[in-house]
C-alpha cells in the first residue's frame, strides 16, 4: 500500500530537530507544492512566483533588496499578496481543517510585504572602489550625455569692469541639453574626480581673456585640469591671463580668436610709445597687441590654432593675413618643450 508523499514529509519535518541534512522548512514554497496546496487553492501565478523567490531568500540565492524589488515594481505582484491572504481567511472560515496551511500561507505573504516596505539601504554602489580607468570612462559617458558637444561656453563670471562684448555666433556651441556652468563651477555639488575628467575631456571657450582669467584665478580645479582652451583675445587682463596660461600644467591646446578688439589695449612698451608718437601709431600692429610678449613664453603645447572672430570673417586682407603669421608665430614658439632655453632675439 503505497502511502501518501505528505506522511514521509512529516516524518522528516519532525526529524529536523535530530540534526537531519537538508531539511526543508515547514513554511516554504517547495513544501507547499508537494501538498499541492497552489492547485487546491488556486493560487495564481504571481503569488507562486513570489513564494518561489522568497525559498530563493531563504537559501541565500538572493537578497532582501532583490526580493523587496521583485514585489514593489510590480502593482500586479503585490496586488496578489492581498487576494492570497483573502482567499486563505475565506478558507479558514469554510475549512478549518486547513488552518495549518493557511496560516503558514498568510505568514509568508506577510514576510514578503515586510521586505517589500523594507527600506533599500542607503550605501549604494560602492563607484570608488572601481580601478580609476573605468571610473574614468563612466564619468566621461554620464559628461558626454550632458554635454553633447566638444566645445563648452562656461557661464560668465560677474566682473563689473570687463566690458567685452559677447558674439551671438558663438551660442552654435550650445545645445539644448548643455546645463549651465554655473552650478558645475561650484565646489561642493559634483565630486573632485568629476570635475577632473569633465576638465580634461572638453574645450572651453571664453569670450574674452578677462573672462577667462576671471576662471582662472576663481577655481583652482579648472586651472589644474584644463587640457583645451580656446579664447577670444580681448580685454584689458591679455597679459594677466596669458601669463596664468604658461602655469597650467595639463594645457595642451589653445585656441586664439583675434579681431579688431585684439587691436584696442596696447602692451605697456606700446603705449609709452604711442604718447609720444601718435603718428607711428594710425595703424596698430599685432607686436603692439597686450599680452603678445606674455603669449610667446607659453612652452609645452600640442596644439596651437588661431582664427578670426566671426564679425572679422571674410574682412580686409590684413586681418587674414595676420592671422597666417600670428599662427605661424605661435605654432613654432608655444609648441616647444617647457625645458628649452629660450634664446629667440626680443621683439620690438
Amino acid at each position: 500500500m503505497r502511502r501518501d508523499p505528505t506522511v514521509y514529509l512529516s516524518i522528516l519535518l519532525r526529524s529536523s530537530g535530530s540534526g537531519a541534512v537538508g531539511i526543508m522548512p515547514a513554511k516554504s514554497f517547495y513544501v507547499l507544492k508537494l501538498k499541492t496546496v497552489p492547485a487546491k487553492y488556486g493560487l495564481s501565478k504571481n503569488i507562486q512566483d513570489l513564494l518561489m523567490a522568497l525559498d530563493h531568500y531563504h537559501d541565500g540565492s538572493i537578497d532582501a533588496v532583490e526580493l523587496g524589488r521583485l514585489v514593489r515594481l510590480s502593482p500586479n505582484r503585490r496586488a496578489s499578496i492581498a487576494n492570497t491572504i483573502q482567499k486563505c481567511a475565506g478558507l479558514l472560515k469554510k475549512s478549518p481543517e486547513e488552518i495549518t496551511t493557511c496560516v503558514d500561507v498568510i505568514e509568508m505573504c506577510t514576510e514578503l510585504l515586510e521586505i517589500a516596505d523594507r527600506k533599500p539601504p542607503m550605501d549604494g554602489f560602492p563607484f570608488m572602489r572601481l580601478p580609476v580607468e573605468i571610473r574614468e570612462r563612466v564619468l566621461g559617458i554620464m559628461i558626454d550625455n550632458i554635454f553633447r558637444t566638444k566645445s563648452v561656453i562656461p557661464a560668465s563670471n560677474k566682473n563689473g569692469s570687463c566690458k567685452c562684448p559677447r558674439f551671438d555666433r558663438d551660442t552654435v556651441f550650445q545645445t539644448a541639453q548643455m546645463k549651465d556652468l554655473a552650478c558645475i563651477f561650484g565646489s561642493n555639488l559634483i565630486t573632485l574626480e568629476f570635475f577632473r575628467v569633465f576638465f580634461r575631456e572638453k574645450t572651453f571657450r571664453f569670450r574674452c581673456t578677462c573672462e577667462l582669467h576671471s576662471h582662472l584665478i576663481n577655481n583652482d580645479m579648472f586651472l589644474d585640469n584644463v587640457k583645451s582652451i580656446v579664447v577670444h583675445w580681448s580685454g584689458t587682463e591679455s597679459a594677466k591671463t596669458f601669463r596664468l596660461l604658461a602655469k597650467m600644467p595639463k594645457l595642451e591646446s589653445l585656441g586664439i580668436v583675434i579681431s579688431k578688439l585684439t587691436f584696442i589695449h596696447l602692451n605697456e612698451r606700446s603705449a609709452l610709445m604711442k604718447t609720444y608718437f601718435p603718428l607711428a601709431f594710425k595703424t596698430v600692429r599685432i607686436a603692439d597687441a597686450l599680452g603678445l610678449d606674455e603669449l610667446l613664453e607659453i612652452r609645452g603645447l600640442h596644439q596651437v590654432g588661431v582664427m578670426l572672430a566671426p564679425t572679422s570673417r571674410g574682412g580686409s586682407q590684413s586681418y587674414k593675413m595676420d592671422r597666417a603669421n600670428l599662427l605661424e608665430l605661435l605654432s613654432s614658439r608655444l609648441t616647444r618643450a617647457k625645458e628649452d632655453e629660450d634664446h629667440d632675439m626680443e621683439l620690438a
